[in-house]
């Protein structure tokens, strides 16, 4: 069996690093893409010409068109996208600038669509056996977005966050029913991000397990999500957050 094409779309601090790393390590052939250089070099530094680099636009067709000719002259097909979109800045409902929400707001969708439109068509067209459909682990490609908690809940000062992750989470769940029947599935990891540490002094009295999620448990996530083993699930978001959708108030302080 051919090694499985895997492509990073944007690669966030460290979870798009720790998404290929764990790719990696499972056999995927490994591709990301990411506007920034900076990202791009570091990421070189650590995993040299094991995984395959492109800078380039990630919001955009023509960036995204790309990136799929990129995989095709490489290795003639593509069989999973990993999508990390960009999280917006802090801000909250009275002082939005409303031109630039909607700006990040209709980036954000657009992206997202298009992702799904450009990929899965090349998925749908390279499925293999097409006379076995009966077979229960046949899939044509999988797409998974990662995204922060904000998608199922929402934190006063992170107005933009909440909404467009909610947004992205909803073109999830529809692409899922009309992919569904060529074989393309299509969630998300919902995670309480590394990132949240710096932003959360009470975090733990938040928190029953205590911490965010890792960026390697997210890319461990994403991984199974991708795997024919896991053909059942589509549509869903799996939630990484140490129990804290559960918790009604606070936990007693330590102190």
């Amino acid at each position: 069996m051919e090694k499985p094409v895997s492509l990073i779309i944007g690669l966030g601090q460290t979870v798009g690093e720790a998404v290929a790393r764990r790719f990696l390590d499972a056999g995927h052939t490994v591709l990301a893409v990411d506007p920034d250089e900076k990202q791009l070099s570091e990421l070189e530094k650590l995993l040299g010409d094991k995984v395959d680099l492109h800078h380039g636009d990630v919001h955009t067709k023509i960036g995204l068109k790309n990136a799929l000719a990129l995989c095709l002259e490489s290795y003639g097909r593509i069989d999973n996208v990993v999508a990390v979109p960009t999280l917006p800045e802090p801000d909250n409902l009275f002082d939005l600038d409303t031109k630039g929400f909607e700006n990040k707001l209709t980036t954000v969708i657009r992206a997202s669509v298009n992702a799904l439109r450009i990929f899965s068509d090349q998925m749908i067209e390279q499925i293999q056996d097409p006379e076995n459909a009966a077979d229960r682990t046949r899939q044509a490609g999988t797409f998974t977005f990662v995204l922060s908690l904000g998608a199922v809940a929402s934190q006063p000062g992170w107005f933009s966050e909440g909404v467009t992750q909610k947004a992205i989470l909803g073109v999830v769940k529809s692409a899922s029913v009309e992919l569904a029947p060529e074989h393309v599935r299509v969630n998300a990891v919902v995670a309480l991000r590394p990132r949240a540490e710096g932003r959360e002094p009470w975090l733990k009295l938040r928190t029953p397990i205590g911490r965010p999620a890792s960026a390697e448990e997210i890319a461990e996530t994403a991984l199974f999500l991708s795997n024919p083993a896991s053909n059942i699930i589509t549509g869903e978001a799996i939630t990484l957050d140490g129990g804290r959708v559960q918790l009604s108030g606070l936990l007693e302080s330590e102190d």
